[in-house]
């Protein structure tokens, strides 16, 4: 009789091996010297600058193609919602590519309806950066205004 139930229990756990080993291969690790990757591999990073204007600046950071395009796209449905004023918050969206080279400098001009810039946004990434912490970092100011 023992042999009777030995003999399926090592057919059963043969079987579960090959399924545990498929499941493993669905992962994928990427391990170099003092930097991990812990974001899904298809999520772009998201900043919010608040201007002090009545506005603020959501930065949509893609750190790999795909992200960007994703991003690009989300920028586009925010930015969307917000000219027809269905936004819970009023900030302009924008998507930044950081898929290529070092990094990113760039600088965004935000102006008003009678084209004047209300505020400048810096925005620096770096490609590879310590667990933990962003890729990118933004900083503001607000112009003068002329009476």
């Amino acid at each position: 009789m023992k042999r009777l139930i030995i003999a399926p229990t090592i057919a059963l756990g043969f079987a579960c091996i090959g399924s545990i080993s498929a499941a493993q291969d669905q992962i994928h690790t990427t391990n170099l010297p003092n930097f991990t990757v812990t974001a899904p591999a298809d999520q772009y990073e998201t900043y919010v600058v608040d201007l002090h204007t009545g506005y603020g600046l959501e930065a949509f950071v893609g750190n790999t193609h795909s992200q960007y395009m994703q991003a690009a796209r989300a920028a586009e449905r925010s930015e969307a919602l917000r000219k027809l004023g269905m936004s819970p918050q009023p900030l302009v969206a924008m998507a930044i590519d950081n898929s290529s080279g070092p990094g990113v400098a760039k600088r965004i001009l935000l102006s008003d309806s009678a084209q004047s810039t209300v505020a400048i946004v810096d925005v620096y990434c770096k490609r590879a950066v310590p667990i933990g912490r962003k890729h990118c970092q933004l900083f503001s100011r607000q112009t003068q205004v002329s009476v």
